[in-house]
Protein backbone atom coordinates (compact mmCIF):
# COMPACT_ATOMS: atom_id res chain seq x y z
CA UNK A 1 0.00 0.00 0.00
CA UNK A 2 1.00 3.52 -0.95
CA UNK A 3 1.18 6.45 1.88
CA UNK A 4 0.59 9.66 0.16
CA UNK A 5 1.93 12.65 2.27
CA UNK A 6 -0.80 15.72 1.85
CA UNK A 7 1.29 17.96 4.40
CA UNK A 8 1.47 18.90 8.08
CA UNK A 9 -0.84 20.39 10.75
CA UNK A 10 0.23 21.71 13.98
CA UNK A 11 -0.56 19.86 17.26
CA UNK A 12 -1.55 21.03 20.14
CA UNK A 13 -1.26 19.43 24.18
CA UNK A 14 -2.89 20.19 26.87
CA UNK A 15 -1.57 21.90 29.78
CA UNK A 16 -1.35 19.47 32.93
CA UNK A 17 -1.58 22.30 35.07
CA UNK A 18 -4.54 24.61 34.10
CA UNK A 19 -5.62 22.39 31.11
CA UNK A 20 -4.72 24.73 28.89
CA UNK A 21 -5.03 23.52 25.14
CA UNK A 22 -1.66 24.76 23.49
CA UNK A 23 0.30 24.84 20.36
CA UNK A 24 2.35 21.66 19.53
CA UNK A 25 5.34 23.58 18.91
CA UNK A 26 4.88 25.76 22.48
CA UNK A 27 6.84 24.52 25.03
CA UNK A 28 5.64 26.15 28.20
CA UNK A 29 2.00 26.92 28.28
CA UNK A 30 0.62 29.57 27.03
CA UNK A 31 -1.66 30.76 30.12
CA UNK A 32 0.37 29.08 33.42
CA UNK A 33 3.86 29.24 32.15
CA UNK A 34 4.14 25.20 33.44
CA UNK A 35 6.89 23.62 31.26
CA UNK A 36 5.64 20.98 28.41
CA UNK A 37 5.48 17.38 30.51
CA UNK A 38 8.45 15.24 28.87
CA UNK A 39 5.43 12.53 28.32
CA UNK A 40 3.41 14.95 26.73
CA UNK A 41 0.37 13.68 24.16
CA UNK A 42 -0.08 15.42 21.38
CA UNK A 43 -3.79 15.47 20.17
CA UNK A 44 -4.86 16.43 16.71
CA UNK A 45 -6.76 20.01 16.64
CA UNK A 46 -10.80 20.52 16.61
CA UNK A 47 -9.64 22.44 13.20
CA UNK A 48 -6.59 22.88 11.22
CA UNK A 49 -4.97 24.22 8.49
CA UNK A 50 -1.61 22.46 6.37
CA UNK A 51 1.81 24.26 7.50
CA UNK A 52 2.73 26.70 4.58
CA UNK A 53 5.67 27.74 7.16
CA UNK A 54 9.21 26.16 5.12
CA UNK A 55 10.96 25.98 8.55
CA UNK A 56 8.24 24.35 10.22
CA UNK A 57 7.63 21.49 7.54
CA UNK A 58 11.49 21.08 7.61
CA UNK A 59 11.27 20.51 11.53
CA UNK A 60 8.64 17.83 11.06
CA UNK A 61 10.73 16.20 8.04
CA UNK A 62 13.81 15.52 9.60
CA UNK A 63 12.63 13.82 12.43
CA UNK A 64 11.18 13.31 16.39
CA UNK A 65 12.44 16.04 18.83
CA UNK A 66 15.28 15.66 21.25
CA UNK A 67 14.66 15.22 25.26
CA UNK A 68 18.08 17.34 26.77
CA UNK A 69 19.73 14.45 29.07
CA UNK A 70 20.57 17.23 31.54
CA UNK A 71 17.01 19.40 31.48
CA UNK A 72 14.63 17.35 29.62
CA UNK A 73 14.09 20.51 27.21
CA UNK A 74 12.73 19.28 23.55
CA UNK A 75 15.18 20.19 20.83
CA UNK A 76 14.75 19.65 17.34
CA UNK A 77 16.13 16.34 15.94
CA UNK A 78 19.32 18.06 14.31
CA UNK A 79 20.04 20.07 17.14
CA UNK A 80 23.59 19.35 18.78
CA UNK A 81 23.43 21.27 21.77
CA UNK A 82 20.53 22.06 24.18
CA UNK A 83 19.43 25.55 23.17
CA UNK A 84 17.79 25.74 27.08
CA UNK A 85 21.05 24.41 29.12
CA UNK A 86 23.68 24.29 26.16
CA UNK A 87 24.00 20.76 27.49
CA UNK A 88 25.46 18.04 24.99
CA UNK A 89 22.23 16.12 23.14
CA UNK A 90 24.70 13.54 22.01
CA UNK A 91 23.02 10.82 24.77
CA UNK A 92 19.49 12.98 24.76
CA UNK A 93 16.12 10.88 23.91
CA UNK A 94 13.85 11.00 21.08
CA UNK A 95 10.32 11.32 21.32
CA UNK A 96 8.02 8.39 20.15
CA UNK A 97 6.58 9.09 16.20
CA UNK A 98 4.30 7.24 14.44
CA UNK A 99 1.64 7.40 16.41
CA UNK A 100 -1.96 7.39 14.76
CA UNK A 101 -3.49 10.59 15.98
CA UNK A 102 -7.18 10.59 14.48
CA UNK A 103 -8.58 11.24 10.98
CA UNK A 104 -7.92 14.74 9.67
CA UNK A 105 -10.37 16.94 9.58
CA UNK A 106 -11.17 19.27 6.40
CA UNK A 107 -14.97 20.35 7.49
CA UNK A 108 -15.21 23.09 9.95
CA UNK A 109 -15.51 22.13 14.05
CA UNK A 110 -18.64 22.23 15.99
CA UNK A 111 -18.30 25.18 18.58
CA UNK A 112 -17.72 24.13 21.95
CA UNK A 113 -19.04 25.26 25.04
CA UNK A 114 -17.14 26.56 28.21
CA UNK A 115 -18.16 24.27 31.20
CA UNK A 116 -17.50 26.94 33.43
CA UNK A 117 -19.51 29.93 32.15
CA UNK A 118 -21.49 28.19 29.36
CA UNK A 119 -20.64 30.82 26.91
CA UNK A 120 -19.74 29.61 23.19
CA UNK A 121 -16.36 29.55 21.56
CA UNK A 122 -14.33 28.99 18.55
CA UNK A 123 -13.59 25.12 18.83
CA UNK A 124 -9.76 26.34 17.93
CA UNK A 125 -10.03 28.84 21.61
CA UNK A 126 -7.56 27.99 24.35
CA UNK A 127 -9.60 29.78 27.28
CA UNK A 128 -13.04 30.99 27.26
CA UNK A 129 -13.22 34.55 25.80
CA UNK A 130 -15.58 35.55 28.66
CA UNK A 131 -14.13 33.77 31.78
CA UNK A 132 -10.89 32.66 30.78
CA UNK A 133 -11.25 29.39 31.72
CA UNK A 134 -10.26 26.69 29.50
CA UNK A 135 -13.19 24.79 27.61
CA UNK A 136 -13.16 21.30 26.97
CA UNK A 137 -12.70 20.06 23.73
CA UNK A 138 -16.36 19.19 22.06
CA UNK A 139 -17.48 15.78 22.83
CA UNK A 140 -19.18 14.05 19.79
CA UNK A 141 -23.15 13.55 21.07
CA UNK A 142 -23.36 9.68 22.54
CA UNK A 143 -25.43 6.84 20.54
CA UNK A 144 -27.80 4.66 22.11
CA UNK A 145 -26.10 0.94 22.75
CA UNK A 146 -26.42 -1.27 19.72
CA UNK A 147 -27.40 -3.98 22.63
CA UNK A 148 -30.02 -2.17 24.28
CA UNK A 149 -31.52 -0.80 20.93
CA UNK A 150 -31.71 -4.24 19.16
CA UNK A 151 -32.66 -6.29 21.93
CA UNK A 152 -36.10 -6.59 22.17
CA UNK A 153 -35.81 -7.56 18.54
CA UNK A 154 -32.92 -9.76 19.02
CA UNK A 155 -34.56 -11.61 22.32
CA UNK A 156 -37.64 -12.34 20.08
CA UNK A 157 -35.89 -13.38 16.53
CA UNK A 158 -33.52 -15.60 18.91
CA UNK A 159 -37.05 -17.44 20.29
CA UNK A 160 -38.53 -17.65 17.14
CA UNK A 161 -35.48 -19.39 15.31
CA UNK A 162 -34.74 -21.61 18.44
CA UNK A 163 -38.69 -23.08 17.87
CA UNK A 164 -37.52 -23.73 14.31
CA UNK A 165 -34.56 -25.05 15.03
CA UNK A 166 -35.67 -27.92 17.34
CA UNK A 167 -38.71 -28.25 15.34
CA UNK A 168 -35.85 -29.33 12.34
CA UNK A 169 -34.18 -31.44 14.80
CA UNK A 170 -37.37 -33.02 15.68
CA UNK A 171 -38.61 -33.92 12.19
CA UNK A 172 -34.79 -35.40 11.32
CA UNK A 173 -35.59 -37.33 13.80
CA UNK A 174 -38.31 -38.42 12.98
CA UNK A 175 -37.74 -39.22 9.74
CA UNK A 176 -34.54 -41.11 10.77
CA UNK A 177 -36.56 -43.21 12.95
CA UNK A 178 -39.11 -43.96 10.26
CA UNK A 179 -36.25 -44.39 7.79
CA UNK A 180 -34.63 -46.95 10.02
CA UNK A 181 -37.26 -49.09 11.26
CA UNK A 182 -38.38 -51.78 8.96
CA UNK A 183 -40.77 -54.81 8.49
CA UNK A 184 -39.56 -57.97 6.90
CA UNK A 185 -42.02 -59.06 4.02
CA UNK A 186 -41.87 -61.99 1.07
CA UNK A 187 -42.24 -60.84 -2.50
CA UNK A 188 -42.67 -62.16 -5.90
CA UNK A 189 -41.06 -60.36 -8.69
CA UNK A 190 -43.77 -59.21 -11.26
CA UNK A 191 -41.54 -57.53 -13.78
CA UNK A 192 -38.28 -56.22 -15.19
CA UNK A 193 -38.12 -53.30 -16.72
CA UNK A 194 -35.25 -51.49 -18.14
CA UNK A 195 -34.02 -47.77 -19.79
CA UNK A 196 -31.56 -46.99 -21.76
CA UNK A 197 -30.37 -43.45 -22.95
CA UNK A 198 -27.99 -41.61 -25.48
CA UNK A 199 -27.46 -37.92 -24.83
CA UNK A 200 -27.27 -36.08 -28.40
CA UNK A 201 -24.67 -33.63 -28.78
CA UNK A 202 -24.26 -30.73 -31.10
CA UNK A 203 -21.45 -27.89 -32.31
CA UNK A 204 -23.23 -24.64 -31.33
CA UNK A 205 -22.77 -21.29 -30.69
CA UNK A 206 -22.12 -20.52 -26.84
CA UNK A 207 -21.47 -16.91 -25.72
CA UNK A 208 -19.05 -16.26 -22.27
CA UNK A 209 -16.94 -13.50 -21.25
CA UNK A 210 -13.24 -12.96 -20.18
CA UNK A 211 -10.00 -11.07 -20.28
CA UNK A 212 -9.17 -10.18 -23.75
CA UNK A 213 -6.12 -11.77 -23.33
CA UNK A 214 -7.49 -14.84 -22.23
CA UNK A 215 -10.65 -15.63 -24.76
CA UNK A 216 -9.69 -18.77 -26.84
CA UNK A 217 -8.04 -18.09 -30.03
CA UNK A 218 -10.61 -18.52 -32.84
CA UNK A 219 -13.24 -16.21 -30.96
CA UNK A 220 -15.46 -14.36 -32.29
CA UNK A 221 -14.94 -11.16 -30.15
CA UNK A 222 -17.92 -9.03 -28.81
CA UNK A 223 -18.45 -6.03 -27.21
CA UNK A 224 -15.52 -5.05 -24.65
CA UNK A 225 -15.42 -2.66 -21.67
CA UNK A 226 -12.82 -1.78 -19.23
CA UNK A 227 -13.12 -3.30 -15.65
CA UNK A 228 -10.98 -3.83 -12.31
CA UNK A 229 -9.12 -6.70 -12.88
CA UNK A 230 -6.49 -6.31 -9.86
CA UNK A 231 -5.50 -4.25 -7.11
CA UNK A 232 -1.63 -3.41 -6.73
CA UNK A 233 0.44 -0.76 -4.10
CA UNK A 234 2.34 1.21 -7.55
CA UNK A 235 0.84 2.59 -10.56
CA UNK A 236 1.10 1.26 -14.01
CA UNK A 237 -0.67 1.66 -16.95
CA UNK A 238 -4.19 1.70 -17.18
CA UNK A 239 -4.31 1.99 -13.68
CA UNK A 240 -6.48 4.57 -11.32
CA UNK A 241 -5.38 5.57 -7.94
CA UNK A 242 -7.99 5.05 -4.87
CA UNK A 243 -7.25 6.41 -1.97
CA UNK A 244 -8.77 5.79 1.85
CA UNK A 245 -9.37 8.81 4.48
CA UNK A 246 -6.70 11.13 5.38
CA UNK A 247 -5.58 11.14 8.84
CA UNK A 248 -2.92 12.41 11.11
CA UNK A 249 0.56 10.88 12.31
CA UNK A 250 2.77 12.36 15.42
CA UNK A 251 5.76 12.85 14.12
CA UNK A 252 7.36 13.40 17.47
CA UNK A 253 8.27 16.96 16.95
CA UNK A 254 4.47 18.51 17.93
CA UNK A 255 3.69 18.55 14.21
CA UNK A 256 1.39 16.13 12.64
CA UNK A 257 2.05 14.37 9.20
CA UNK A 258 -1.19 14.02 7.22
CA UNK A 259 -1.08 11.23 5.30
CA UNK A 260 -3.51 8.61 2.90
CA UNK A 261 -3.41 5.35 2.21
CA UNK A 262 -3.81 4.75 -1.27
CA UNK A 263 -3.56 1.49 -3.54
CA UNK A 264 -4.38 1.47 -7.75
CA UNK A 265 -7.58 -0.31 -10.12
CA UNK A 266 -5.62 -2.00 -12.69
CA UNK A 267 -8.03 -1.71 -15.34
CA UNK A 268 -8.25 -4.59 -18.50
CA UNK A 269 -10.66 -5.31 -21.64
CA UNK A 270 -13.08 -7.52 -20.44
CA UNK A 271 -14.91 -8.87 -23.57
CA UNK A 272 -17.76 -11.06 -24.76
CA UNK A 273 -17.35 -13.61 -27.07
CA UNK A 274 -18.61 -16.36 -29.34
CA UNK A 275 -17.29 -20.19 -29.72
CA UNK A 276 -18.99 -23.30 -30.67
CA UNK A 277 -18.71 -26.00 -28.02
CA UNK A 278 -20.44 -29.37 -28.28
CA UNK A 279 -23.33 -29.33 -25.58
CA UNK A 280 -26.53 -31.87 -25.22
CA UNK A 281 -29.06 -30.82 -28.13
CA UNK A 282 -31.17 -33.92 -27.71
CA UNK A 283 -31.69 -37.42 -26.20
CA UNK A 284 -32.48 -40.76 -27.18
CA UNK A 285 -34.62 -43.56 -25.32
CA UNK A 286 -35.59 -47.19 -25.39
CA UNK A 287 -37.43 -48.77 -22.66
CA UNK A 288 -38.69 -52.35 -22.73
CA UNK A 289 -38.65 -55.51 -20.44
CA UNK A 290 -36.52 -58.59 -19.97
CA UNK A 291 -33.03 -59.26 -19.75
CA UNK A 292 -31.98 -58.09 -22.98
CA UNK A 293 -32.07 -54.20 -23.11
CA UNK A 294 -30.76 -52.81 -25.84
CA UNK A 295 -29.37 -48.56 -27.32
CA UNK A 296 -31.31 -46.67 -28.89
CA UNK A 297 -30.09 -45.85 -32.50
CA UNK A 298 -28.91 -42.21 -32.32
CA UNK A 299 -29.78 -40.66 -35.73
CA UNK A 300 -26.77 -38.30 -36.14
CA UNK A 301 -27.08 -35.57 -38.19
CA UNK A 302 -23.94 -32.40 -39.10
CA UNK A 303 -22.16 -31.58 -36.56
CA UNK A 304 -23.53 -34.18 -34.23
CA UNK A 305 -21.98 -36.69 -32.19
CA UNK A 306 -22.91 -39.19 -29.67
CA UNK A 307 -22.63 -38.34 -25.74
CA UNK A 308 -23.09 -39.67 -22.30
CA UNK A 309 -25.07 -42.96 -22.23
CA UNK A 310 -27.02 -44.22 -19.31
CA UNK A 311 -29.12 -47.06 -18.18
CA UNK A 312 -31.35 -47.60 -15.30
CA UNK A 313 -32.95 -50.97 -13.95
CA UNK A 314 -36.04 -51.67 -12.01
CA UNK A 315 -37.73 -55.23 -10.71
CA UNK A 316 -41.47 -54.80 -9.57
CA UNK A 317 -42.49 -57.09 -6.65
CA UNK A 318 -45.55 -57.57 -5.18
CA UNK A 319 -45.87 -58.82 -1.47
CA UNK A 320 -48.97 -58.68 0.49
CA UNK A 321 -51.23 -56.98 -2.40
CA UNK A 322 -48.53 -54.05 -2.24
CA UNK A 323 -46.42 -53.38 -4.73
CA UNK A 324 -42.62 -52.06 -4.45
CA UNK A 325 -39.82 -50.97 -6.25
CA UNK A 326 -36.48 -52.19 -6.59
CA UNK A 327 -33.56 -50.05 -8.13
CA UNK A 328 -30.15 -52.22 -9.17
CA UNK A 329 -27.14 -50.93 -9.36
CA UNK A 330 -25.89 -52.70 -12.60
CA UNK A 331 -26.69 -54.79 -15.05
CA UNK A 332 -25.69 -58.25 -12.92
CA UNK A 333 -27.86 -56.63 -10.28
CA UNK A 334 -30.92 -57.00 -12.81
CA UNK A 335 -30.11 -60.12 -14.09
CA UNK A 336 -30.75 -61.58 -10.55
CA UNK A 337 -33.98 -59.91 -10.48
CA UNK A 338 -35.61 -62.99 -12.70
CA UNK A 339 -39.83 -62.84 -12.75
CA UNK A 340 -41.70 -64.85 -10.83
CA UNK A 341 -38.40 -65.20 -8.33
CA UNK A 342 -38.92 -65.12 -4.55
CA UNK A 343 -37.16 -62.45 -2.23
CA UNK A 344 -37.33 -61.29 1.37
CA UNK A 345 -37.40 -57.32 1.77
CA UNK A 346 -36.94 -54.76 4.48
CA UNK A 347 -39.10 -52.53 3.81
CA UNK A 348 -39.31 -49.25 5.85
CA UNK A 349 -42.01 -46.76 7.23
CA UNK A 350 -42.15 -45.29 4.15
CA UNK A 351 -42.42 -48.02 1.61
CA UNK A 352 -38.68 -47.79 0.44
CA UNK A 353 -36.84 -51.25 0.09
CA UNK A 354 -33.84 -50.78 2.42
CA UNK A 355 -32.38 -54.49 1.68
CA UNK A 356 -33.60 -57.85 -0.03
CA UNK A 357 -32.02 -61.15 0.12
CA UNK A 358 -33.33 -64.33 -2.13
CA UNK A 359 -35.76 -66.22 -0.30
CA UNK A 360 -34.37 -69.57 0.57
Amino acid sequence: MTQKNLGYVELEWTCPVCRTRNSGLRQTCANCGAPQPKDVQFETPAQAELIKDAAEIKRAEIGPDIHCPYCGARNPADAKTCHQCGGDLTTGTARAAGQVLGAYQTTPAAKIICSNCGTENSPVAANCIKCGAPPAKAKPQPTPPIAATLAPTSRSCLGVAGIVILLLIAGAIAFATLSSRTTAVVGIVQQAKWTRTITVEGLVPVQASNWRDAIPSGAEIGQCRPAIRSMQDTPTANSREVCGTPYTVDTGTGIGKVVQDCRYEVYADRCTYTVHEWRPVDTRVLNGSGYSPQWPVANLAGQQRSGARNEDYQCIINANDKTYTYTPQNFDDYRRCQVGSHWQLQVNSFGSIMSLAPDK
